[in-house]
């Protein structure tokens, strides 16, 4: 037993020329077929500044319509959109089926000798830059045709059909054989309508509303593969966010825009301060930020990050009510430590007092058997000045007082605890001190980490794998 497709028909740039085409897939689709099509009309604009991308952009919404009712194949009897289908294709990943791309299914090897009935597109097909022209031998209206062609068509999109029409077309037809057509395409939609009358005179006129719904019939509904795309709740805080999509540019291997991977921010600083909810009972940011993850998972994301430490705590909250999976920044950080200088690590956490106190770190060190250590509470006093001060980080500042304050940290950790390694555990530190192997400290070198960068690098390592699994990006 076969299944049910349900075909979508964007039907308001010609609804007559719709409803021929789900006629005839109703007749030949049996009991198989359900059809659906779209109510608005589309405008057309005079000016021709605007006509083109304005019948893109209705094609695109009514196609994206389609899709969320549940279309498994859309389908667009408009021969003008031929040219740039491929331009709304490549947003959508229900497939769309073109009346250009119908017929050329529709077309056998030994195609006969074409005339095209068109004047919209008989210069397209003149030039080359038409599919059909490349594959047939083509019979095209002269000049003079085009130009009756182009007022018969307004003419018809005003009246619809009638016997006068079919007979000018009739008039063109005739012409077009005699220069060796053996078949006629009326190659718009607005001509195609005539086709009953033109064939009751005996000319050979293609039923091109029949040829699509067979196209469309025997069209593949696979999905598109799903372009890979990165979410990130932003504004926790702005300079962080900024920070982290700086360092996944960065990272990416790409030469051009276009190979650069979809990234969607949602940014929303109004978001309640962590810290001050995990340590002095604040108001709850959960809510918000359960709210920002909704919407990323609404908008296709495949994965979900935030430039927060202190925020991490907070995720086992929402993870139980979303489908989006998050790349922890901090076991992507530790995963990195630990390959990199293994039980040798000795790792000073430079963090809010909020991070600290949930434990958040340590717990993932302690279960990888990695050294942690954190700063008293006169240095830790010191850490938070440099994030949360009047001249620290979140405040816009990256030099003096703060890094001053930092470096004190820093040193305590390095001097009391031997530390190797030292983590910027707040997404606004990297913004004062940088990742480096070689940080002078305390007379030593110690390697300086950023769980910004190392969530960066993860990002990209997750988008180009699943790009080249999906071969779309």
């Amino acid at each position: 037993m076969n299944q049910k497709k349900t075909l979508g028909i964007v039907a308001g740039l010609n609804r007559r020329a719709a409803m021929e085409v789900k006629t005839r897939l109703l007749a030949l689709g049996d009991d198989d077929v359900s059809v659906i099509m779209t109510e608005d009309n589309f405008k057309i604009d005079p000016n021709p500044v605007f006509a083109v991308s304005d019948r893109k952009i209705f094609i695109f919404n009514e196609a994206e319509l389609l899709a969320e009712m549940g279309a498994d194949l859309i389908l667009v009897p408009d021969f003008k959109c031929g040219s740039y289908i491929h331009e709304i294709q490549r947003e959508i990943q229900t497939p769309i089926l073109d009346m250009k791309a119908a017929l050329m299914s529709q077309m056998g090897e030994k195609a006969p000798v074409m005339g095209v009935l068109d004047a919209g597109n008989a210069g397209d097909c003149a030039t080359g830059a038409c599919e059909l022209s490349s594959h047939l031998k083509m019979v095209l209206p002269t000049e003079e045709e085009n130009k009756a062609l182009d007022v018969l068509r307004e003419k018809i999109r005003a009246e619809g059909a009638s016997d006068e029409a079919a007979q000018e077309l009739a008039a063109i037809c005739r012409r077009l054989i005699e220069s060796g057509a053996e078949v006629i395409i009326p190659n718009c939609t607005q001509f195609a309508i005539n086709t009953p009358a033109l064939q009751e005179m005996g000319l050979p006129v293609m039923d091109v509303f029949e040829a699509f719904a067979k196209a469309a019939l025997a069209h593949s509904t696979e999905k598109l593969p799903k372009p890979f795309k990165l979410g990130l709740i932003g504004g926790l805080g702005p300079a962080a966010t900024v920070d982290l999509y700086d360092k996944i540019v960065k990272a990416t291997p790409a030469k051009t825009d276009q190979e650069h991977f979809k990234v969607v921010i949602e940014q929303n600083p109004q978001i309640d301060d962590r810290t001050a909810c995990l340590l002095n009972g604040g108001p709850d940011p959960t809510i918000a930020m359960y709210n920002c993850a909704k919407r990323l998972q609404k908008d296709g994301c495949d994965y979900i990050i935030i430039p927060c430490n202190t925020a991490h705590a907070f995720l086992p909250r929402l993870l139980r009510h979303l489908d989006v999976p998050f790349i922890d920044m901090q076991q992507t950080m530790l995963d990195e430590i630990q390959a990199k200088f293994g039980k040798d690590a000795r790792v000073g956490l430079m963090a809010t007092s909020g991070t600290i106190a949930t434990g958040i770190y340590g717990q993932k060190a302690d279960k990888m058997g990695m050294k942690m250590f954190t700063p008293d509470e006169d240095h830790q006093a010191s850490v938070m000045k440099a994030i949360y001060g009047p001249k620290g980080a979140k405040a816009g500042y990256t030099t003096g007082e703060c890094y001053d304050d930092l470096y004190r940290g820093a040193e305590y950790l390095v001097k009391t605890y031997d530390c190797n390694v030292l983590i910027l555990g707040c997404t606004e530190l990297p913004l004062i001190f940088h990742e480096q192997d070689d940080f002078e400290v305390a007379g030593k070198k110690v390697a300086i980490v950023d769980p910004t960068a190392t969530l960066a690098r993860k990002c990209v390592q997750i988008a180009e794998a699943t790009i080249k699994e999906r071969g779309v990006r």
